[in-house]
């Protein structure tokens, strides 16, 4: 069973994605409440592996899924 949440590190492994893409799309391509909390202030936080995975497979509506379509 997958935790509920993981650590920056841990979801950047985990996505095969760096850590800065993460932390630099906070608040633009994820929503906080939704894709990540910050329980222990900003330097601490937990993304969610449910909302994270059905970002990353495109089962979430993704803001630039029509642009990558005409593309």
């Amino acid at each position: 069973m997958k935790p509920f949440c993981y650590s920056t590190s841990k979801m950047a492994d985990y996505l095969g994605v760096s850590k800065d893409f993460l932390l630099k799309n906070k608040n633009k391509l994820f929503k906080k409440g939704i894709h990540y909390y910050e329980p222990y202030g900003i330097k601490k936080t937990l993304w969610n592996v449910a909302q994270m995975e059905k970002w990353i497979t495109g089962r979430e509506e993704n803001p630039f899924k029509e642009i990558l379509n005409e593309l």
